[in-house]
């Protein structure tokens, strides 16, 4: 029996003891920090109606979350509820929010008319195409009265916008100013405003 605990004994070393607990403890350590670093954040549905202009806003895909008695409403939504326009800016990796009451588009250049201001009517759903140089802003079709498309092709020749008739046709009329391009024609159901840059 002496003889095995001996041969224990020979076989332990202390230095092998504390390099074993300093690797324990530097995985520890790190496991610590990395989880001190995750934050989590849990958002509720609203319990209460949220109301714009009269009408209850309800979108099971975007809703409106809680966080800590604050409401969160998705940026998306946001624009289209206030008409306040937003951009995705890839070269600044940014949120672009004009503040402008929605007179004018925000896109590429900050003066090109929004159709919504101009009309007195609803904002249009934004939309972007994949070729990163046209965005599109769709409204009801029933928004695109002569009155208000003339009233609009008025509010474009104020900020300098000239009439395109060599690529305009009966489906689109094409307006220009630099290298922007405002295109004005219905698709089906919507009445669309494109905007693109050259």
């Amino acid at each position: 029996m002496i003889e095995w605990q001996e041969n224990i004994r020979e076989g332990f070393s202390l230095k092998k003891f504390i390099s074993g607990c300093l690797v324990g403890a530097c995985l520890m350590l790190g496991t610590t920090v990395y989880a001190e670093q995750i934050k989590q954040f849990i958002l509720t549905p609203v319990t209460y109606p949220i109301i714009v202009d009269g009408v209850e806003y309800k979108d099971v895909e975007r809703p409106v979350l809680n966080y800590e008695g604050s409401t969160y409403v998705p940026l998306a939504k946001l624009g289209d509820i206030t008409g306040v326009d937003y951009v995705w800016n890839d070269q600044l990796g940014r949120v672009e929010i004009n503040t402008g009451k929605g007179q004018f588009y925000s896109d590429y250049n900050g003066d090109i008319p929004n159709y919504a201001s101009v009309n007195g009517i609803s904002s249009g759903k934004r939309i972007e195409l994949s070729d990163g140089k046209t965005v599109v802003y769709a409204y009801d079709v029933t928004d695109a009265t002569e009155e208000y498309i003339q009233k609009y092709v008025r509010e474009l020749e104020n900020q300098g916008y000239i009439y395109e008739s060599d690529t305009s046709d009966n489906e689109i009329s094409y307006y220009s100013k630099g290298d922007i391009f405002v295109g004005l024609t219905v698709m089906g159901y919507d009445f669309n405003v494109l905007i693109s840059k050259d």
